[in-house]
C-alpha cells in the first residue's frame, strides 16, 4: 500500500486545521497548561467529596520515591495494619522496611534469572528467549503474589531495622549495576556449559555469581538483619520490648497465612471465560501467581466484603488513565480527550485490554468505600504511596465508574469469598502467553 502523506494529503489537514476554531481553542489552553489541566472537566471534584461510610484504616501514608516498588508499600500496609493491631500499637506511623522486602525480591529475581539462563542452555544467543531476557534481566516492580512468598521465607521488619537508602528510592543505579552482573553471569555459566561443564561446577558458578550479587546488594541497601529488638508502646499505655525477634517472627505477629488470599483479576476478553483462573508462570506450576477472572460486579462484592471485615484490599490497576495525582481524582470523564484533540480515540476496555491500551501500571490499597442506601459503592477510599502531599492527603477519591474501566485485579482474603468462588480458584490455571496478563 501506498504512503498516505502526499501533498494532497497534507494541504488538506492543514486546511482543515486552519478553520477549525474549537481545535485553536483547545490549542491555547493545551500549549499553556498542557494536556491535564488544559482539559480537565472542573466538575469532577465537586462529584467527589473525601468522605467513606466504610473507613478501615488511616494511620501513616508512605512514599516510594522514584522507584517501580508500588506492590511492596500496598502489601505491607495490610500487613502493617494487622501487626499494628495485634500489638495495641500507639505509634500512628509505624512502618515496615519496604527496603528489607525489596533487597530479597531482588536477590530472588537475580537466582531465578540465573535458573533461566541455565535452563536454555540449549537456545542460541540470539533467540526471542534469550533476547528477551538479556534486554531486561531484573526489574524492581511486581505484584501482590511477588510480595508473598517473600514475605512466607523471609519475614518482615520494622522501617528503622533497615530504612529506605539513596538507592531504594531511586531504585534506576541498582538496576542497571544488577543488570550488568546478571549479563556477566549469564555469559559465564553459557561459556562453562559449552566448555563441557558439569553440573556440579554450574552449580558452584551460580554460587558464585549469585554472592556477588549479594554483595551489591549490601552495597546498596544495606545488610538485612538476622534479629533485631522492636520496642514499643501499647495504645493503653504499657512500654514493652520484643528482644532477639527474628524477622519471620516478627511477620508471625501479624497472623496472616499469605495463602489465604487470592488475586482476582477482571479480564474481560472473549478467550478468558469469567470463572477460570489464568497465569503467567510459564513453567506452568501452580503457585500464588495463578488469577481468578470475575465479573465486575463480583469483585466490587468480595472487596465491599474484606472492606466492611476490617480489611484493606490491595488492588492494581492503569493509575494514569482518567486521573489527577496532585489532586487525587478519578472520575473515566476527568478528561474529555476526544473533545479536546477532535477525533476519535477511546477504546472499551475489553478493546484497550486487547490493543494494550490497558494495563497494570501501579498497586495501591483500598482503604474505604461510600455506599449508598442500597449498599451499592459511589465512591472509594485509595490509599497510596507518594507520600501525605500527594492528592488528599496520600489518597486518591476514586468515582466507582473508574473503577470498572480501570480497575484490574485485587487480592481477596478467602474468608470473604463464597464458596463457589473459592471452588473455581482452586482449578489448574490456563497458561498464558507472555505480557499478556497484567
Amino acid at each position: 500500500m501506498e504512503n498516505c502523506i502526499t501533498k494532497d494529503f497534507l494541504d488538506r489537514c492543514r486546511a482543515a486545521w486552519e478553520s477549525d476554531e474549537s481545535g485553536h481553542q483547545s490549542a491555547r489552553a493545551i500549549t499553556k497548561n498542557g494536556p491535564l489541566l488544559g482539559v480537565m472537566d472542573v466538575d469532577v471534584p465537586r462529584r467527589l467529596p473525601f468522605a467513606f461510610s466504610v473507613d478501615v484504616w488511616d494511620e501513616g501514608v508512605t512514599d516510594q520515591g522514584e522507584s517501580l516498588r508500588c506492590w511492596a508499600f500496598a502489601s505491607l500496609n495490610v500487613v502493617r495494619q494487622s501487626i499494628s493491631e495485634n500489638l495495641n500499637l500507639a505509634e500512628k506511623n509505624f512502618e515496615l522496611s519496604q527496603n528489607f522486602t525489596y533487597f530479597y525480591d531482588q536477590l530472588e529475581k537475580s537466582a531465578k534469572f540465573l535458573e533461566n539462563v541455565c535452563r536454555n542452555f540449549d537456545k542460541p544467543l540470539r533467540s526471542p528467549v534469550m533476547l528477551q531476557m538479556l534486554r531486561r534481566p531484573i526489574m524492581d516492580n511486581g505484584q501482590w503474589f511477588v510480595f508473598a512468598p517473600l514475605a512466607k521465607k523471609y519475614g518482615v521488619v520494622p522501617k528503622f531495622v533497615m530504612p529506605d537508602t539513596q538507592c531504594s528510592l531511586d531504585t534506576k543505579y541498582v538496576t542497571r549495576i544488577l543488570s550488568d552482573k546478571l549479563r556477566y553471569a549469564a555469559h559465564a555459566l553459557r561459556q562453562a556449559h559449552e566448555q563441557g561443564a558439569g553440573d556440579e561446577t554450574i552449580q558452584s558458578i551460580k554460587e558464585r555469581e549469585l554472592a556477588g550479587v549479594y554483595g551489591i546488594l549490601c552495597r546498596f541497601l544495606g545488610q538485612p538483619p538476622a534479629a533485631f529488638d522492636f520496642p514499643y508502646k501499647t495504645k493503653n499505655g504499657q512500654f514493652k520490648t520484643l528482644k532477639n525477634i527474628t524477622p519471620l517472627e516478627f511477620f508471625a505477629l501479624a497472623q496472616m497465612d499469605v495463602e489465604e488470599y487470592m488475586t482476582i483479576i477482571h479480564h474481560p476478553v472473549p478467550h478468558c471465560p469469567y470463572g477460570k483462573t489464568y497465569t503467567g508462570n510459564q513453567d506452568g506450576t501452580d503457585d500464588m501467581s495463578k488469577m481468578l477472572n470475575l465479573d465486575m460486579d463480583t469483585i466490587k462484592k468480595l472487596v465491599i466484603a474484606q472492606l466492611q471485615g476490617g480489611q484493606q484490599v490491595v488492588m492494581g490497576c492503569d493509575v494514569a488513565k482518567q486521573s489527577h495525582k496532585p489532586s487525587g481524582y478519578m472520575h473515566p470523564q476527568l478528561y474529555d480527550y476526544e473533545k479536546a484533540f477532535g477525533t476519535p480515540m477511546m477504546l472499551n476496555k475489553t478493546h484497550r485490554i486487547l490493543y494494550k491500551g490497558t494495563s497494570g501500571t501501579h498497586v495501591m490499597t483500598f482503604s474505604g468505600v461510600s455506599l449508598d442506601e442500597n449498599q451499592k459503592p459511589l465512591r472509594w477510599k485509595v490509599h497510596n504511596s507518594y507520600g501525605d502531599s500527594m492528592g488528599i492527603h496520600g489518597h486518591y477519591v476514586m468515582d466507582d465508574s473508574w473503577f470498572d474501566e480501570y480497575v484490574l485485579s485485587v487480592v481477596i482474603r478467602k474468608k470473604y469469598a463464597p464458596e463457589e468462588i473459592l471452588r473455581a480458584y482452586e482449578q489448574k490455571p490456563e497458561i498464558m502467553a507472555p505480557g499478556e496478563l497484567y
